[in-house]
């Protein structure tokens, strides 16, 4: 049971993107992928989620191969993920944008869900309840009713990341989640994360904030230029000089 990921090449053109990077993501770890900007986290994402098609390589989840997949295959082989951008229709309130979330999982049909039979009001309803529930862990609840263009970007970044868990995902990509947040927010974000992995998530965890890594990372992947440069355990790396070189600079000597 896991996801993995082996020798994946994406290449758009004459650019190598990624170049034969292999990771593991388990259920329950959290593993996160740095490197500076340009360095392929965000297409290794794409490739893992299917927005983008691998050259080469393979990727599997629970020993299932799926890098030939559509994307809404994937996510229903339990993988869900956020984007670094986050994508939202603006007019749309925030209960409504998680309640989105849930529409991967839904068992009732259209047709049941116009005539409001009572297996269609069950299911809204339990949605509805588990929304709530999201919306009170993410500190969201006093935002509910107001329109995703409200919301400071900070805010609509914890709005994506509720939509993502809202469909009980096994496996879980963050692109940045906490870019733009404010100390508080990010230590929020932590004990979710945190509370995911202990549920028996798998995390896969893009960003920048090394000090967030290694608070919650077990395993960090580092890459340059597309290809894995380092990867172990987060207190190896922050020791590393080809780390600090490329991802601390004459800061972190």
């Amino acid at each position: 049971m896991t996801v993995q990921v082996k020798d994946i090449t994406v290449r758009f053109g004459g650019v190598t993107a990624v170049k034969d990077v292999s990771l593991k993501l388990p259920p329950g770890k959290i593993v996160a992928v740095i490197g500076p900007n340009g360095s392929g986290k965000s297409t290794l994402f794409n490739a893992i989620t299917g927005m983008v098609k691998p050259a080469a390589g393979t990727i599997e989840v629970d020993d299932t191969r799926i890098d030939a997949m559509p994307p809404y295959r994937r996510i229903g082989l339990g993988l869900a993920r956020t984007f670094q951008t986050p994508r939202f229709d603006p007019k749309v309130t925030v209960s409504e944008a998680v309640m989105c979330g849930f529409y991967p999982v839904h068992r009732t049909g259209v047709f049941s869900a116009m005539l409001r039979l009572p297996k269609a009001v069950a299911e809204e309803g339990d949605f509805r309840e588990r929304c709530s529930d999201i919306l009170d862990d993410l500190r969201l609840s006093e935002f509910r009713s107001l329109t995703m263009n409200e919301l400071p970007m900070g805010r609509v970044r914890l709005v994506e990341v509720a939509r993502a868990v809202a469909n009980r995902p096994k496996y879980i990509l963050l692109d940045e989640p906490a870019a733009g947040l404010e100390r508080e927010e990010q230590r929020m974000l932590s004990r979710e994360i945190r509370k995911l992995a202990d549920r028996g998530v798998g995390v896969l965890l893009v960003e920048h904030n090394f000090g967030l890594i290694r608070e919650l990372a077990e395993h960090v992947v580092v890459l340059k230029d597309g290809a894995k440069l380092l990867e172990g355990e987060p207190e190896t790396i922050a020791k590393d000089r080809a780390f600090i070189d490329v991802y601390l600079g004459s800061a972190g000597r």
